[in-house]
Protein backbone atom coordinates (compact mmCIF):
# COMPACT_ATOMS: atom_id res chain seq x y z
CA UNK A 1 0.00 0.00 0.00
CA UNK A 2 1.14 3.38 -0.50
CA UNK A 3 -0.32 6.65 0.10
CA UNK A 4 -2.02 8.05 -3.60
CA UNK A 5 -4.25 10.69 -3.56
CA UNK A 6 -4.54 11.80 0.04
CA UNK A 7 -2.41 12.26 3.27
CA UNK A 8 -4.34 9.94 5.37
CA UNK A 9 -5.53 6.41 5.46
CA UNK A 10 -8.26 5.16 7.39
CA UNK A 11 -7.28 2.20 9.45
CA UNK A 12 -9.95 -0.37 10.98
CA UNK A 13 -9.77 -3.90 12.96
CA UNK A 14 -13.05 -6.19 12.75
CA UNK A 15 -14.07 -9.05 14.06
CA UNK A 16 -15.07 -9.82 10.20
CA UNK A 17 -11.82 -9.95 8.52
CA UNK A 18 -10.15 -12.12 11.28
CA UNK A 19 -12.84 -14.33 11.21
CA UNK A 20 -13.66 -16.88 8.15
CA UNK A 21 -17.92 -16.73 8.87
CA UNK A 22 -19.13 -19.18 7.09
CA UNK A 23 -21.09 -17.91 3.71
CA UNK A 24 -24.48 -18.37 5.52
CA UNK A 25 -23.03 -16.49 8.89
CA UNK A 26 -26.11 -14.77 10.31
CA UNK A 27 -25.76 -10.86 9.68
CA UNK A 28 -29.33 -10.17 11.28
CA UNK A 29 -29.13 -10.72 15.02
CA UNK A 30 -25.77 -10.35 15.42
CA UNK A 31 -24.77 -6.77 16.66
CA UNK A 32 -21.30 -6.76 14.87
CA UNK A 33 -22.16 -8.28 11.20
CA UNK A 34 -23.24 -6.60 8.35
CA UNK A 35 -24.58 -7.57 5.19
CA UNK A 36 -24.10 -5.07 2.65
CA UNK A 37 -24.65 -5.75 -1.17
CA UNK A 38 -24.11 -9.56 -0.58
CA UNK A 39 -20.76 -9.21 1.78
CA UNK A 40 -20.62 -9.63 4.69
CA UNK A 41 -19.03 -6.65 6.75
CA UNK A 42 -18.22 -5.80 10.42
CA UNK A 43 -18.86 -2.31 12.52
CA UNK A 44 -15.46 -1.22 12.37
CA UNK A 45 -15.55 -2.05 8.63
CA UNK A 46 -18.20 -0.26 7.43
CA UNK A 47 -16.91 3.05 9.74
CA UNK A 48 -13.71 2.93 8.47
CA UNK A 49 -15.08 3.04 4.51
CA UNK A 50 -17.45 5.44 5.10
CA UNK A 51 -14.45 7.69 6.62
CA UNK A 52 -11.99 6.63 3.56
CA UNK A 53 -15.03 7.85 1.41
CA UNK A 54 -15.43 11.08 3.06
CA UNK A 55 -11.66 11.93 4.05
CA UNK A 56 -10.53 10.48 0.37
CA UNK A 57 -8.29 8.02 1.42
CA UNK A 58 -7.44 4.63 1.12
CA UNK A 59 -8.37 2.00 3.64
CA UNK A 60 -6.40 -0.76 5.20
CA UNK A 61 -7.30 -3.70 7.63
CA UNK A 62 -5.35 -4.85 10.87
CA UNK A 63 -5.44 -8.85 10.19
CA UNK A 64 -4.35 -10.97 12.52
CA UNK A 65 -2.21 -14.46 11.49
CA UNK A 66 -4.40 -16.24 13.60
CA UNK A 67 -8.19 -16.05 13.29
CA UNK A 68 -10.97 -15.97 15.62
CA UNK A 69 -13.43 -18.53 16.50
CA UNK A 70 -16.81 -18.24 14.56
CA UNK A 71 -18.65 -17.93 17.61
CA UNK A 72 -19.09 -14.52 19.20
CA UNK A 73 -19.13 -15.79 23.05
CA UNK A 74 -15.43 -17.70 22.47
CA UNK A 75 -14.31 -14.92 20.51
CA UNK A 76 -14.98 -12.66 23.97
CA UNK A 77 -13.15 -15.09 25.93
CA UNK A 78 -10.35 -15.63 23.42
CA UNK A 79 -9.81 -11.61 23.38
CA UNK A 80 -10.13 -11.47 26.82
CA UNK A 81 -7.20 -14.44 27.38
CA UNK A 82 -5.15 -12.23 25.19
CA UNK A 83 -5.91 -8.63 27.14
CA UNK A 84 -4.85 -10.45 30.37
CA UNK A 85 -1.44 -11.84 29.16
CA UNK A 86 -0.36 -8.73 27.37
CA UNK A 87 -0.01 -10.82 23.87
CA UNK A 88 0.25 -8.96 21.16
CA UNK A 89 -0.97 -11.26 18.05
CA UNK A 90 1.10 -11.74 14.95
CA UNK A 91 0.13 -9.30 12.14
CA UNK A 92 0.18 -10.18 8.23
CA UNK A 93 0.05 -8.09 4.96
CA UNK A 94 1.47 -5.20 6.92
CA UNK A 95 2.63 -1.93 4.84
CA UNK A 96 6.21 -1.25 4.99
CA UNK A 97 6.11 2.26 6.14
CA UNK A 98 2.92 4.51 6.90
CA UNK A 99 5.48 7.42 6.89
CA UNK A 100 3.72 9.02 3.85
CA UNK A 101 0.60 9.73 5.84
CA UNK A 102 -0.09 12.60 8.52
CA UNK A 103 -3.33 11.34 9.62
CA UNK A 104 -4.85 7.74 10.81
CA UNK A 105 -8.22 6.94 11.26
CA UNK A 106 -8.21 4.81 13.31
CA UNK A 107 -11.34 2.31 13.80
CA UNK A 108 -12.11 -0.74 16.00
CA UNK A 109 -14.09 -2.24 18.62
CA UNK A 110 -13.86 -1.73 22.29
CA UNK A 111 -13.27 -5.15 24.04
CA UNK A 112 -13.19 -5.63 27.69
CA UNK A 113 -12.75 -1.77 27.93
CA UNK A 114 -9.56 -1.56 26.05
CA UNK A 115 -7.87 -1.75 22.81
CA UNK A 116 -8.09 -5.07 21.09
CA UNK A 117 -4.82 -6.74 21.36
CA UNK A 118 -4.38 -6.77 17.54
CA UNK A 119 -4.51 -2.71 17.63
CA UNK A 120 -1.78 -3.25 20.27
CA UNK A 121 0.68 -4.80 17.71
CA UNK A 122 0.01 -2.47 14.98
CA UNK A 123 0.73 0.68 16.99
CA UNK A 124 3.91 -1.57 18.53
CA UNK A 125 4.97 -2.09 14.42
CA UNK A 126 5.06 2.42 13.44
CA UNK A 127 6.15 5.28 14.96
CA UNK A 128 3.09 7.39 14.69
CA UNK A 129 5.50 10.66 16.54
CA UNK A 130 3.94 14.12 14.44
CA UNK A 131 0.79 12.65 12.79
CA UNK A 132 -2.48 13.07 13.97
CA UNK A 133 -4.56 9.53 14.96
CA UNK A 134 -8.20 10.12 14.77
CA UNK A 135 -10.29 7.66 16.99
CA UNK A 136 -13.60 5.73 16.14
CA UNK A 137 -14.45 3.23 18.62
CA UNK A 138 -17.58 0.54 18.49
CA UNK A 139 -18.80 -0.67 21.93
CA UNK A 140 -21.80 -2.07 23.55
CA UNK A 141 -22.37 0.15 26.08
CA UNK A 142 -19.12 1.45 27.07
CA UNK A 143 -18.15 3.98 24.88
CA UNK A 144 -14.33 5.15 24.75
CA UNK A 145 -13.45 3.69 28.00
CA UNK A 146 -9.97 4.35 28.31
CA UNK A 147 -9.11 3.75 25.03
CA UNK A 148 -8.00 7.30 24.33
CA UNK A 149 -5.72 7.45 27.08
CA UNK A 150 -4.14 4.23 26.43
CA UNK A 151 -3.33 5.48 22.63
CA UNK A 152 -1.73 8.69 24.40
CA UNK A 153 0.61 6.42 26.45
CA UNK A 154 1.28 4.32 23.47
CA UNK A 155 1.93 7.10 21.38
CA UNK A 156 2.85 10.30 23.44
CA UNK A 157 4.32 12.21 20.63
CA UNK A 158 1.23 11.90 18.03
CA UNK A 159 -1.87 14.07 18.67
CA UNK A 160 -4.59 11.96 19.43
CA UNK A 161 -8.39 13.01 18.61
CA UNK A 162 -11.46 11.66 19.94
CA UNK A 163 -13.54 10.95 16.99
CA UNK A 164 -16.98 9.16 17.75
CA UNK A 165 -17.96 6.09 19.68
CA UNK A 166 -20.57 4.31 17.94
CA UNK A 167 -22.65 2.00 19.95
CA UNK A 168 -22.21 -1.27 17.74
CA UNK A 169 -25.91 -2.27 17.32
CA UNK A 170 -27.10 0.87 15.83
CA UNK A 171 -23.61 1.64 13.51
CA UNK A 172 -26.00 1.58 10.16
CA UNK A 173 -28.27 3.90 12.58
CA UNK A 174 -25.37 6.24 12.26
CA UNK A 175 -23.58 6.39 9.20
CA UNK A 176 -25.00 10.47 8.29
CA UNK A 177 -23.50 11.65 11.28
CA UNK A 178 -20.44 9.28 10.95
CA UNK A 179 -19.95 10.82 7.68
CA UNK A 180 -20.53 14.62 9.00
CA UNK A 181 -18.16 14.44 11.62
CA UNK A 182 -15.45 13.43 9.11
CA UNK A 183 -16.26 16.34 6.58
CA UNK A 184 -16.22 18.83 9.71
CA UNK A 185 -12.65 17.22 10.74
CA UNK A 186 -11.07 16.40 7.82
Amino acid sequence: MTATKSSSVSVYFSRVGNTDFPQNADAVSSASLNLKDGELKGNAQLIAEWIADEAECETFEIITSDKYPVDYDATVEDAHVEQNKGERPELTDMPDDLSSYDTVWLTFPNWWGDLPMPVYSFFDRYDFSGKKIVVFVTHEGSGFSNTINKIKELEPDANIIEGLSVRGGSVNDNESEIREWVKDNK
